[in-house]
């Protein structure tokens, strides 16, 4: 299944959100996937296919996850009025377009892929392709999501560590 890669980093960005549910991040680095399911459910959108090639302008071009990052940094601060945490959720919404710029065209899960969209126009379509090899494509998407599992684990457990430190000096 692509796209757990993003999972991972959303489990990484533990390290720099501690305070933050792990799920919150999780959910920020896999927006853009949540609002294509959306919009594919609405039939706006769709995957590519065996026979065609996708149409996700909205969700998965360029520009649109430019748009999508300060939208949910935006919202983030009216909400949290914390500007970090604005920053940081920001900057995991954008990571899913800068991780599908370079997995795309993802021909390993998707053999009509075509690649990222500036938007709508798929005459030009942009991306490294890192993920056209079978092998490649999931050793990476494991691996991040590995990583980041990692990361996390680490992370957690600095946190339980210092506060043990802590209730063992206050006492």
């Amino acid at each position: 299944m692509p796209a757990i890669a993003h999972i991972g980093v959303g489990f990484a960005a533990k390290k720099v959100a501690p305070a933050v549910p792990v799920i919150i991040l999780i959910i920020a680095a896999e927006l853009i996937e949540i609002i294509f399911m959306i919009l594919w459910g609405l039939g706006i959108e769709h995957p590519p296919t065996d026979t065609g090639m996708p149409f996700s302008p909205y969700s998965h071009s360029i520009l649109m996850g430019v748009l999508w990052s300060v939208l949910a940094g935006l919202l983030t601060k009216v909400i949290s009025k914390n500007r970090k945490l604005s920053w940081i959720i920001g900057l995991l919404v954008f990571s899913h377009t800068v991780l599908d710029f370079v997995a795309s065209p993802k021909l390993a899960f998707y053999p009509t892929d075509t690649g990222l969209p500036l938007f709508a126009d798929y005459t030009n379509t942009y991306g490294l392709g890192l993920w056209k090899d079978n092998i490649i494509a999931w050793i990476g998407e494991i691996g991040i999501l590995l990583a980041g599992i990692i990361i996390f684990i680490m992370t957690v457990r600095r946190k339980q560590a210092e506060k043990l430190i802590k209730s063992t000096q206050a006492h």
